[in-house]
């Protein structure tokens, strides 16, 4: 498959049906059960970046409460939400910690894909790491939040949505292993 710039390989062989192409995201859905939803985030700068910049949200206070987390890499930004947790929030510590921790645990419940409470993993090759939320053999969601040498960020969502199409950790990896920048003269999509 190729879109927006990446390719990467899928390990089903059925037919499928894409949605959307255009701007940076694409639904692909396939006739064995699996879904897909490829996104290249038009935005690089990072959620809370993001957040305190968008106008539409009316968040630009959050930078007072959010500080230097805003001027991270985007794959910092992540790595910070991802690992807040209620117990890293001390009620008793100092107020501005509290306040910062909460708001990060909130925009994480709003933020995080369902298979949040099946776990959080990472991974890193030589060319990309980032996140898997989710566990395929407990959840029929599964969240990859890859990010490149670059600093480019990816979304894949993963889905499985007829029974007995369960996601595997092998075909994530799969995926995984395979997404790169496309080659100048490779297809627009596959």
């Amino acid at each position: 498959m190729s879109y927006f710039g990446y390719e990467f390989a899928v390990p089903w062989n059925a037919a499928f049906k894409a949605k959307g192409g255009k701007a940076s995201i694409v639904a692909l859905q396939f006739d064995s059960g699996q879904s897909l939803i490829f996104n290249a985030t038009a935005n690089q700068s990072g959620l809370f970046t993001e957040i305190v910049q968008d106008r539409s949200m009316n968040m630009a206070n959050l930078q007072i409460i959010l500080g230097d987390l805003t001027n991270r890499s985007a794959y910092d930004q992540e790595a910070v939400l991802l690992s807040t947790t209620p117990e890293s929030v001390r009620a008793f510590g100092p107020r501005a910690e509290a306040v910062r921790g909460a708001t990060l645990l909130t925009i994480k419940a709003i933020a995080a894909g369902p298979g949040l409470t099946t776990g959080v993993f990472s991974f890193q090759f030589p060319d990309k790491r980032g996140f898997q939320v989710g566990d395929p053999q407990k959840s029929k969601r599964v969240d990859l939040e890859v990010f490149d040498v670059g600093g480019h960020h990816v979304e894949i969502l993963l889905f499985s949505a007829k029974d007995g199409a369960r996601l595997s950790q092998s075909e994530i990896n799969r995926i995984l292993t395979s997404l790169r920048p496309a080659k100048a003269d490779a297809p627009v999509s596959n």
